[in-house]
């Protein structure tokens, strides 16, 4: 964006700060009465224990089944009571009829026994809760598919009834791609000297040149990096697009290249970033604040973070949202190889918690969260074990919970939860610099949005945040208008220097190939010379126009005219003159 003057522009920034801080400061002040009335949990380690288990065994997961705990490991003496065992909270071993239905039905003691019998290589690879089911998943060859399924039903209470051993077709992972691709074709192809794919946001993709690049339209580089083949051609690479709010997902294979890279665009900031983990799983954040992905995350803005961590291998498996609507809860998995990760992303915040990665997790009904750390490899008698605090109730302990009162109670804890989200994320995108065109309309569009989604928002009795959202986008309409006038003088401005320019270029080079003999043709070159170098000057009259480059063409012109006044008198010096 080009510099602008203390004016109008400068005047209509400062008003938007102005209803922006007050914005956010209703909408904090309505968070903390919301955080009084309903509650607020966080995600916080409250405690640390060992489960010690009577043979030496490696963990393979945990589960919660009602007011139990049900540990997996793999070693020992490979019965069912080795490799499945129940524990309280308090890390006390329980019989096996401590949850009746689940380890002491005679069907699943035979299905188990049956299962090892034939497979002597059978080992616990998961146990997972699906759709009213716990699912305890064996591993019986040497590919990643030779699976069998030990299925229970179990009711919200913890009751559990085993079911059979053909629960493969229940052991089903969520689609890791929360976005859709869109693969351009030979249409979206831009020729010329530098030719280019166009995608959307304004955006020019190659792979020519030994590069692959993303470009402004104008031909302005947002991003570079060396390709492997530096000779192949514009259709030589698959480009792959998605749209996530105001980011736009790339997806580049370069030609003789076996990976894809994924590449990310803010169309706020108008940066790009490469986060290839994007390939492995990718989630819409809530309200489309962002991405996540394993290992790491990015958000409309600018924001992004990969975290320093192994994420070979794993997919997404799960979403819990906390019935507060403030709290996400994404679970990332190995099929084979007993890893997780846990993130969990705050709305109000728009911030990820630290990723807890970890062999296996619990949660029961009133949020206690179990995570079984990873401890090596190594069969061990004890494993350690975290219990942490969590938003993530389920429905039933959540509406058990305080309620509110008076206006609080009629909107609803996770009505008030999104509305605050939006304006906060409004005010957000003010504090952070609005720096684009883009930017702007972007801003507008969240202030209608926030408005025409939350119908509460002009109620006296929760702040009236209405009314400093409505100056805002007033306001914002009005920064726009002005900067893309302020953007339209830019350019021509631009184009007038260029012109000038290109008009003192071609009458230097002309002149210097030339040689007059009369000194009427000398003085006609002066005076072309000065007339151009005058328009120049005549320039600095316009608004916006880039001083610095005025100056030095200024500079070379003078250069020029002195260096073709001195060839004049030289050649009026000369007896034949």
């Amino acid at each position: 964006m080009a510099t602008v003057d203390a004016g109008t522009y400068e005047v209509l920034r400062d008003r938007l700060a102005v209803h922006a801080a007050d914005l956010a400061r209703r909408a904090d002040a309505l968070n903390t009465r919301r955080a009084e009335e309903f509650g607020s949990a966080k995600l916080d380690l409250v405690a640390t224990a060992r489960l010690r288990t009577p043979h030496p065994c490696v963990p393979s997961d945990i589960v919660a089944v009602g007011d139990a705990l049900l540990f997996g490991g793999t070693g020992g003496t490979g019965g069912a009571d080795d490799v499945l065992t129940l524990y309280s909270r308090d890390g006390e071993r329980l019989p096996e009829d401590a949850v009746p239905g689940l380890l002491d039905d005679a069907a699943f003691v035979r299905e188990f026994t049956a299962l090892h019998r034939y497979y002597r290589q059978a080992r616990l690879l998961r146990l997972r809760r699906v759709d009213g089911r716990l699912l305890a998943v064996f591993r019986t060859g040497e590919k990643a598919d030779d699976v069998r399924v030990l299925r229970w039903s179990v009711a919200d209470d913890g009751r559990a009834a085993f079911l059979d051993a053909r629960g493969d077709r229940d052991d089903v992972f969520p689609p890791g791609q929360d976005v859709t691709w869109t693969e351009t074709t030979r249409e979206d192809h831009v020729l010329g000297r530098d030719p280019y794919v166009a995608v959307p946001g304004g955006l020019g993709v190659t792979t020519v040149g030994g590069s692959l690049t993303v470009r402004t339209p104008d031909g302005e580089p947002l991003f570079a990096e060396p390709v492997r083949e530096p000779l192949q051609s514009l259709a030589d690479a698959a480009v792959g697009h998605a749209r996530v709010g105001p980011l736009v997902l790339l997806r580049v294979r370069p030609y003789k290249e076996d990976a894809d890279r994924y590449l990310v665009f803010d169309t706020l900031t108008r940066t790009v970033v490469r986060l290839d983990g994007i390939g492995q799983a990718c989630r819409r954040l809530p309200e489309e604040q962002g991405i996540v992905f394993p290992g790491g995350y990015c958000l409309a803005g600018g924001t992004h973070k990969t975290y320093e961590l192994d994420v070979a291998g794993l997919e997404f498996e799960r979403e819990i949202r906390a019935p507060n609507g403030e709290d996400v809860l994404y679970a990332f998995r190995s099929r084979t190889g007993g890893r997780t990760l846990l993130l969990s992303y705050n709305t109000l915040r728009k911030e990820v918690a630290t990723p807890l990665p970890c062999r296996g997790w619990a949660l029961f009904e009133d949020g206690a969260f179990a995570v079984l750390r990873a401890d090596g490899d190594e069969p061990a008698h004890t494993h350690p074990l975290q219990w942490w605090t969590s938003p993530y109730v389920s429905d039933t302990h959540a509406a058990a919970l305080r309620t509110g009162t008076g206006a609080l109670a009629r909107v609803g804890n996770a009505d008030l939860v999104r509305g605050l989200a939006d304006c906060l994320s409004v005010a957000r995108l003010v504090t952070d610099g609005i720096e684009t065109g883009e930017g702007y309309r972007a801003l507008t569009a969240a202030c209608v949005r926030a408005a025409d989604t939350n119908h509460w928002l002009a109620e006296p009795e929760l702040g009236d945040l209405a009314s400093p959202l409505g100056e805002l986008r007033d306001t914002a309409e009005q920064v726009l208008a002005e900067f893309e006038t302020v953007q339209e003088l830019t350019r021509q401005a631009a184009s007038a220097l260029e012109e000038a320019a290109e008009r003192i270029a071609a009458v230097v080079r002309r002149l210097r190939g030339e040689a007059p003999r009369e000194a009427a043709a000398w003085v006609r070159g002066l005076t072309e010379l000065r007339h151009a170098h005058g328009h120049l000057l005549t320039l600095r009259e316009l608004r916006y126009v880039d001083t610095a480059r005025l100056r030095e063409l200024a500079g070379g012109a003078e250069a020029d005219l002195a260096a073709f006044g001195r060839r004049a008198v030289a050649f009026l010096a000369r007896e034949d003159a």
